[in-house]
């Protein structure tokens, strides 16, 4: 009778978490209080000085001096407030929306733009040949050549 109750306590002790590691912070304050919006002035907890925002951070160091995690404080507060006390939206259902709307609008602005600069290069009109200059492959005029062959003749000679 006593190696079972023995035995009983060892698996009980074995099992359950112990009071320190239990009572542990799983989360820091400043990591959820920029997660969740004040109810009454609509700005992030972290930023807000309201007497709602200020019993709203006592209710989370409460539960976080409990070891809830942050997942679970949330979920309480979800509960008497609605998601709306979420800064960001969850991402499923609904709120997903909220996230891929701008994601889509981005990728969107891209392709469009890309599309205009390359339509853009397409159609652009070729560069003007410099004036008098004769076209890329074409043969220049004898008579050109012969006074340009005079002319640099004539600077050599002035120079020596």
């Amino acid at each position: 009778m006593i190696r079972r109750l023995a035995l009983l306590a060892l698996l009980v002790a074995l099992v359950a978490p112990t009071g320190s590691l239990a009572a542990e912070p799983q989360f820091r304050m400043s990591d959820i209080e920029s997660e969740l919006m004040c109810p009454t002035c609509q700005s992030r907890l972290d930023m807000s000085h309201s007497p709602a925002a200020d019993r709203i951070r006592a209710f989370i160091e409460e539960r976080r001096q409990l070891g809830w995690t942050e997942q679970e404080v949330k979920d309480a507060l979800v509960a008497d407030f609605g998601p709306a006390v979420l800064a960001a939206p969850p991402a499923e259902g609904f709120g997903l929306v909220a996230w891929l709307v701008p994601l889509l609008a981005v990728v969107g602005g891209m392709a469009i733009l890309i599309g205009a600069v390359a339509l853009w290069r397409r159609r652009s009109p070729p560069v003007p040949a410099a004036v008098g200059a004769a076209p890329a492959g074409a043969a220049a005029d004898p008579a050109i050549e012969a006074r340009i062959d005079a002319a640099l003749a004539a600077l050599d000679d002035a120079e020596r």
